[in-house]
């Protein structure tokens, strides 16, 4: 049929117009290189931390953790170490680089970050951050494990009371069962009742103490600052611009535009 495409016909085309696409090819590779090497290199500069385990829901959550991070406050004194005479736009744009992200599957770590295209600048921001945020941590840290403390330190002191008490009941006990003779057998069984309630008292308060004791143990055993799970360090290669990557396209695209080209001349070349 008169209509049916050759492929004959379309690698002739291509064979025959295959300066003009290897030319398009070339230009479209080398335009990109150009430009790729000529953008200014992008760095990522980042640390993962994990946030404490204690009681205080302001600096034990990765929401927490970053919306301190992230408030204007502590954004503008981080930004007032790194750079002492940058201007309010400075600032926004230090904002808007910023990133505190909690990190996938786990309730405990948390990613901070900054695209920047000062490495040692972006170093330092995301090391002052940590620092800053550190402090606030420690402060609430040791405030929380002070509480247990001293909580502990409570409760030993009663149980040694108790156990002083329980002594003395017992002690009572044994005195009444060497003078049972000098009063009533009811008045003795009455009065030997009633001590040994007051023991039973004694010990059970001692046994929930002994638990609570042990509860505080577990506390302080289990009770964790903030860490630092990766720290931040200089990075060596930047993450934009990816030079291969656009070489890579904008070759793929020269040679379709190539192609395309190639056609539009042939078919213009032809006569009508």
């Amino acid at each position: 049929m008169e209509d049916e495409i050759d492929l004959r016909d379309i690698f002739g085309v291509l064979w025959k117009r295959r300066l003009l696409i290897l030319g398009t090819f070339i230009i479209a590779v080398l335009l990109a290189g150009v430009i790729s090497f000529a953008m200014p290199p992008v760095y990522k500069v980042s640390s993962i931390i994990a946030v404490g385990l204690y009681d205080d829901p302001a600096y034990t959550s990765q929401a927490s953790m970053k919306n301190v991070m992230l408030s204007d406050e502590f954004l503008l004194e981080v930004f007032e170490v790194i750079s002492p005479n940058g201007t309010s736009g400075d600032f926004r744009t230090f904002k808007d680089d910023v990133k505190v992200e909690p990190v996938k599957d786990s309730d405990r770590l948390v990613e901070i970050s900054i695209e920047t295209k000062k490495r040692k600048e972006g170093l330092k921001a995301v090391e002052t951050m940590i620092e800053r945020y550190s402090a606030l941590s420690q402060n609430s840290y040791n405030k929380q494990k002070k509480i247990l403390e001293d909580q502990l330190a409570n409760t030993e002191q009663r149980i040694e009371v108790v156990n002083l008490e329980i002594n003395q009941t017992r002690e009572a006990l044994q005195d009444m069962e060497e003078t049972s003779g000098s009063s009533t057998a009811v008045q003795a069984e009455m009065r030997f009742s009633r001590i040994l309630d007051i023991l039973n008292g004694k010990e059970s308060q001692r046994s929930a103490l002994m638990d609570r004791r042990m509860e505080l143990d577990k506390q302080l055993l289990l009770i964790r600052n903030l860490e630092i799970v990766q720290p931040a360090r200089e990075p060596i290669s930047p993450i934009w611009p990816r030079k291969a990557l656009i070489v890579g396209i904008a070759g793929i695209l020269g040679l379709m535009v190539g192609v395309l080209a190639a056609f539009l001349r042939e078919g213009l070349a032809r006569p009508e």
